[in-house]
C-alpha cells in the first residue's frame, strides 16, 4: 500500500521491533578484505564502514560475518565467530552510532561456496546439502550429518548472542546467493532425502531452525532479519542446456510466511542462487579484468582451471562475457540499459511484502531517488539496500537530501569492483569515472591511510 505522507518517502523515517531508522536507504552487506587472516577487526574495517555512516544511510548491513572458521567464505572479513571478537565489533558499532546510523551484523556460513578456504581447511569439502561440486566454480562438497546440522545451528544462536552483547542493532541471516542456508533452500541444490530434502517444507527446516534458535537466545525485542533469494535461476549460467531453475518465486512466497510465523522481523530480497550470478551483480563481466583476481581460485574449484584458460583467449573470453549478459537487454555499442539494473528486485520483493506481511528490503542497483520513491510510494518495498551505488559515491544520501536525482558520476555497473574483490582492496575501478588510474588507486587504499593516521592517535 502506498506511503500516504507529505514526507520524501525516501526521508521518511521507519520503526521495525523497537529500531529506528531515520530513512529508507540501508548500505547492503559490502565488505572486501581489509581484516585479518584470523577474523579479527582491522582499523581500516572502522574507517571503512563510517565512510557510509557519515554518507547519510540509515543502517549499515556488515559484510558477511563468519560465524564459524569453516564456514568463512573469504579470509579477510571480520568475522563473528569467537567471544574475543566482540570488543572490536563493538568499538565499530559504537563509532557508527555516532552518525545516527544503526549497525546490522550479517551472520554467514559459506557451506560448499567457500572461494578461498582458509589453510586449515584446503582441500577440505565445504559441509552442504549435497556432494555435487557447484555449477559455477566446482567447488567440493559434502552432505552434513544431523549432529554437524544441530552443531551450525547452535553456531548462529552464540554469534547472534556475541552481535547483541557487541551492542549491535540486530543481525541478518543469510539465506540467499547460495551460501548454506540456500543450498538447503534451493530445489536445484538440495539432494537429501532425510526430514531436511525433499518437500519444500523439509528443505526449510534447517532456516526455520536457525531463525527459531536466534529468536529464543536474543529475544523477542531484538531485530532479526533474513535475506532470500527471490528465485534461483538455477540455468542462469547453462540454459538451455540446462533447464533446472531452482526454487521460483512462489517457493520463496511460502517460505516468507513461515518466517513470519517464526518471528523474522523483516526480509531482504536478492535472487541468484550462486555469487557471482548473471542477476547479481547484475551488469557486465569484463573477464580480461575479471581473471587476475579469478586466478586465486585457481586451486578450490575444479572448474575454476578452464574458465580461467576461457579468460585468457578473446574468442573465448567474448563467449563468457557474452553468456553473463544474455539475460540482460543491451543498447547499441554494448552498453548497458541501467533502466533494466535498478531495481531489478523489487516486483518479487513486493509479493514477498504481501505474502509475509513483514517490512522487505530490497537490493538491486538502487542509484537514482526518482526510482527509489517510486518503489516505496507504490509499497514494493520499505527500504532499498545499495552496494555499488555507495561504493561508487558513499555521500549518495546526502545528495538525494540535497534535491539531486542522481549522483554527477553514477555506478556504471560494470561489475570491476566484485571481480576485484578477491585480491584487492573493494573499490570502483571504472577509470572512467576518475580523472587519471592515479586517483583511482589513491581512493581505493584511502581507508588504509585514514587507519594509520587515526592509530597513530593524530587524529
Amino acid at each position: 500500500m502506498p506511503i500516504a505522507s507529505t514526507v520524501d518517502p525516501i526521508f521518511q523515517p521507519l520503526a521495525i521491533n523497537g529500531v529506528t531508522f531515520r530513512n529508507r536507504i540501508f548500505r547492503s552487506s559490502l565488505g572486501g578484505r581489509i581484516d585479518y587472516y584470523d577474523g579479527s577487526m582491522s582499523e581500516a574495517r572502522v574507517v571503512w564502514d563510517c565512510r557510509f555512516a557519515r554518507g547519510g544511510v540509515a543502517a549499515i548491513i556488515s559484510s558477511n560475518a563468519g560465524i564459524r572458521a569453516d564456514g568463512i567464505a573469504v579470509p579477510g572479513y571480520a568475522a563473528i565467530h569467537h567471544d574475543r571478537t566482540i570488543p572490536s565489533w563493538r568499538t565499530l558499532i559504537g563509532e557508527v552510532h555516532k552518525y545516527d546510523c544503526r549497525y546490522i551484523i550479517q551472520l554467514h556460513f559459506s557451506g560448499r561456496q567457500r572461494d578461498l578456504a582458509r589453510k586449515e581447511f584446503v582441500r577440505v569439502p565445504g559441509m552442504s546439502s549435497t556432494n555435487k561440486p557447484d555449477l559455477l566454480h566446482g567447488l567440493r562438497a559434502r552432505q552434513m550429518t544431523t549432529s554437524e546440522i544441530s552443531d551450525v545451528v547452535q553456531a548462529y544462536v552464540r554469534a547472534a548472542r556475541r552481535a547483541r552483547e557487541a551492542g549491535a542493532d540486530g543481525v541478518e541471516i543469510v539465506a540467499c546467493n547460495g551460501y548454506l542456508l540456500h543450498q538447503f533452500l534451493s530445489s536445484a541444490i538440495n539432494e537429501r532425502t532425510d526430514g531436511y530434502g525433499g518437500s519444500l517444507k523439509a528443505r526449510a527446516r534447517l532456516l526455520l531452525e536457525v531463525v527459531a534458535a536466534v529468536r529464543a537466545a536474543v529475544g523477542r525485542d531484538f531485530f532479526v532479519s533474513a535475506k532470500l533469494s527471490g528465485r534461483d535461476e538455477h540455468n542462469a549460467w547453462t540454459a538451455p542446456l540446462n533447464r533446472t531453475v531452482g526454487n521460483t518465486i512462489d517457493d520463496t512466497l511460502q517460505v516468507s510466511r513461515w518466517l513470519a510465523e517464526a518471528g523474522l522481523d523483516a526480509i531482504h530480497v536478492s535472487q541468484g542462487d550462486t555469487f557471482p550470478h548473471p542477476l547479481i551483480p547484475a551488469g557486465l563481466l569484463h573477464a580480461d579484468d575479471a581473471k587476475h583476481s579469478y586466478v586465486t581460485m585457481y586451486y578450490e574449484g575444479t572448474r575454476v582451471p578452464g574458465t580461467i584458460f576461457m579468460m585468457n583467449w578473446a574468442p573465448l573470453r567474448w563467449f563468457l562475457e557474452w553468456n553473463w549478459g544474455r539475460r540482460m537487454r543491451y543498447k547499441r555499442g554494448g552498453k548497458l540499459l541501467p533502466a533494466i539494473i535498478e531495481g531489478m528486485n523489487q516486483d518479487d520483493a513486493a509479493k514477498i511484502k504481501q505474502a509475509s506481511g513483514l517490512p522487505v528490503i530490497c537490493v538491486g542497483g538502487w542509484q537514482t531517488a526518482g526510482r527509489i520513491r517510486e518503489a516505496l510510494d507504490a509499497g514494493h518495498c520499505d527500504v532499498v539496500s545499495i552496494a555499488r551505488g555507495l561504493l561508487a559515491n558513499p555521500d549518495l544520501v546526502h545528495r538525494f537530501a540535497e534535491g539531486h536525482d542522481a549522483p554527477d558520476k553514477p555506478c556504471t555497473y560494470c561489475n570491476r569492483c566484485a571481480f576485484n574483490a578477491l585480491r584487492h582492496p573493494l573499490a570502483c575501478y571504472e577509470e572512467s569515472r576518475f580523472e587519471s588510474r592515479e586517483q583511482m588507486f589513491e581512493e581505493a587504499y584511502r581507508i588504509f591511510q585514514e587507519a594509520a593516521v587515526s592509530a597513530d592517535g593524530t587524529q
